[in-house]
């Protein structure tokens, strides 16, 4: 009898498991995500999204990321790469003054290099560049320390994702 038992349990879980697995590729595609997710359906939990009409309109569309009337548009591509790291300080009370005020004298300048203040609990850091090799970081650390000696011993080259710029014709 126990075992009798036993059976019928595991028989009933392997069914309702099947059940679950049910294909709804047919109606989500009919449907869309959200007004499936918005139907009343009998003996099934309810879910409500509210939303504004335009983004439940480009949920399942392509992203367009480029508009406007230029000839090309700069677009970025995030790679593996290097980056100057020119502060690095956790004292909340004047180290994000610091980080910003030394970006602004490298930005005077360097104003060709990208500067990135980021907070990073507890640490206030500046980086500098998109460089793609060691050897590029190098040389620029390099002039960073020959205009700036004040900053040179904070300085070192960390591998980081960078952001190279790539040209799009229309």
């Amino acid at each position: 009898m126990h075992r009798f038992l036993i059976r019928i349990f595991f028989a009933c879980l392997i069914a309702q498991n099947i059940q679950a697995q049910e294909s709804v590729s047919d109606t989500t595609s009919v449907l869309g995500i959200v007004a499936r997710l918005n139907q009343i359906e009998p003996g099934k939990g309810r879910v409500r999204i509210v939303q504004d009409e335009v983004v439940a309109s480009r949920i399942g569309t392509p992203a367009v990321t480029h508009t406007g009337e230029d000839a090309s548009i700069s677009d970025y591509v995030e790679l593996s790469g290097w980056r100057i790291q020119v502060f690095a300080g956790n004292n909340q009370r004047i180290s994000k003054n610091e980080a910003f005020r030394k970006e602004a004298d490298i930005k005077m300048n360097f104003s060709n290099w990208d500067t990135y203040v980021t907070y990073t609990a507890p640490f206030w850091r500046l980086r500098i560049g998109d460089f793609q090799t060691y050897q590029d970081a190098r040389e620029a650390m390099m002039l960073l320390r020959r205009r700036f000696p004040s900053y040179g011993k904070e300085m070192s080259i960390v591998r980081d994702k960078i952001r190279i710029r790539t040209q799009i014709e229309k």
